[in-house]
């Protein structure tokens, strides 16, 4: 794409990446705790840049303001607040979002979940429903822990103290209250687990949550790419939160297993946590809308219930033009639709490169060549099976289409009356990031635009978002959906890790 005039862009110093001193203290956000030591109050905010392998980044306090972003509207004009909204702002500071004119409030009413339409569904009639989002500023006190056994694995924040903060050179961190309803209708019918294509549980309207977002996010040092932790037994891990209060997972729970007793006609089955190598991408059919046999079901956002709790697997529009798959939304790129869990910003499908060129955010993987069974082109047309597999991840390996034409006697289909290959494209490990030789993101879906700005982008192709992330955790994005508190309480030892601290979330 040729160069494009530029209206409105920013151009700033990259990132602002700030070391903040290791204090020891529970792993929870307390909002009932108001004391906070005086120097900290009263102290200018030191900010000390951290190197990478590639740069140092930094942000500047004065984006909080700053009039060449299009701030988003005064969504509080209207009764129904946030609902359906199409946002505009791409300033990456968490802060703008607080002294925007919504002044913090993303929440929005009006929508119908359906799955709450029956009679006896909980949260009887499911029309009307109200999303709840609040950002504010606060102080915390505390620091980053990491693992000095795991220095390849980000750490994540350590919560002690938080106070609430209108000084936004003393904020820390911004927090967000929501409920993790969204601002658009929602939901699918719900029946019993023998029952197909429903979902088996209610989503949970009263599922308050907090989660920070760190004002200096870091990038982790050395610069990794952390995949999401897998550990749904007491906890969902999400990836980023959106504006609208939802959050996103780019990790998958299904998984093929065919000997599982709610597999369906293609091996795939759901509630698989670690237990298996093969793992289906749940939006897959977002790139391929003719996919069969999902073991996923989604509403028409890609979003469905964890145990209650209302996320997304793919951002298709919830908070963007209805045609940024094709078409962008304006001169200086996409909006900002939510942040990662290492702080860093999540935006749509498009941006102004570093050359000063508006491109289309694109993925950096491609399909992986498993070599067996080649074509004439050399590509194998079947699966690689895996070996030295632990004993509970073995359930054997998906066959393809071409499998079940030329060689259906290897694999065991006595799960189905009709045998179907799932084709390459399918489960993650079918695809691989292509080291920049395909599209313009990282491997993380993550690119720095003009401004130096590093952030992670909404694609139509695999992995479709951050499916990993570089920087540090924030552990408030750990959430334990509202079906698992009864659980948590009953073996309160299931929420301690080995260092015998709370696991994220609790």
């Amino acid at each position: 794409m040729g160069k494009k005039s530029v209206n409105k862009v920013l151009i700033i110093s990259p990132f602002l990446l700030a070391v903040i001193a290791c204090a020891d203290g529970e792993n929870i956000p307390n909002d009932s705790q108001t004391e906070i030591q005086v120097e900290t109050q009263t102290q200018t905010q030191t900010q000390t840049p951290i190197q990478t392998d590639t740069q140092t980044q930094t942000i500047d306090s004065d984006l909080i303001t700053e009039t060449s972003f299009d701030i988003n509207p005064d969504l509080n004009e209207s009764a129904n607040g946030m609902l359906n909204v199409v946002l505009t702002n791409r300033n990456p500071d968490c802060r703008a979002y607080v002294s925007d004119p919504n002044n913090g409030d993303y929440g929005s009413n009006g929508m119908d979940d359906r799955s709450n339409f029956a009679v006896d569904a909980p949260y009887y009639p499911g029309t009307h429903k109200q999303s709840i989002v609040f950002i504010d500023m606060v102080i915390v006190s505390g620091g980053y822990v990491q693992d000095p056994t795991k220095a390849n694995i980000a750490g994540g924040w350590n919560y002690a103290t938080v106070v609430e903060t209108t000084d936004p050179q003393l904020a820390t961190h911004c927090r967000m209250r929501h409920n993790m309803i969204p601002n658009h209708d929602l939901g699918w019918d719900v029946g019993s687990p023998n029952e197909d294509n429903v979902w088996v549980t209610h989503i949970d309207h009263d599922d308050m949550q907090l989660t920070y977002l760190p004002i200096n996010p870091m990038m982790s040092n050395p610069r990794v790419a952390d995949d999401t932790d897998r550990n749904p037994t007491n906890f969902m891990d999400y990836d980023g939160v959106l504006l609208n209060g939802v959050g996103i997972a780019m990790d998958s729970g299904f998984c093929y297993n065919p000997e599982h007793a709610r597999v369906n006609a293609a091996g795939n089955s759901t509630g698989c946590g670690d237990g298996s190598v093969w793992f289906e991408i749940p939006a897959y059919s977002l790139q391929d809308p003719t996919a069969e046999k999902m073991a996923a079901i989604f509403d028409e956002y890609f979003g469905h219930g964890f145990e209650g709790t209302y996320h997304y697997h793919a951002m298709t529009h919830p908070l963007q033009s209805n045609d940024e798959a094709t078409i962008a939304p304006g001169l200086n790129g996409s909006p900002l639709i939510g942040f990662a869990k290492d702080g860093f910003p999540i935006f749509g499908m498009w941006f102004i490169n570093q050359a000063g060129d508006l491109v289309q955010a694109k993925p950096g993987y491609s399909l992986k060549n498993w070599q067996l069974n080649p074509d004439e082109n050399g590509f194998g047309q079947s699966r690689q099976p895996y070996t030295d597999t632990p004993a509970f991840k073995e359930h054997g390996t998906p066959p393809t289409p071409w499998d079940v034409i030329n060689r259906i006697n290897d694999f065991d289909f006595s799960f189905t009356s009709e045998p179907f290959g799932v084709p390459l494209g399918r489960y993650i490990d079918d695809w691989v990031f292509d080291d920049f030789n395909t599209g313009n993101l990282d491997e993380c879906n993550g690119a720095t635009d003009i401004n130096g700005v590093y952030g992670y982008y909404i694609t139509q192709d695999y992995p479709y978002g951050p499916i990993c992330t570089f920087g540090m955790h924030e552990p408030s994005f750990g959430k334990v959906p509202p079906l698992r508190w009864d659980d948590e309480l009953a073996d309160p030892a299931s929420i301690i890790d080995e260092y015998g601290i709370k696991i994220n979330g609790h």
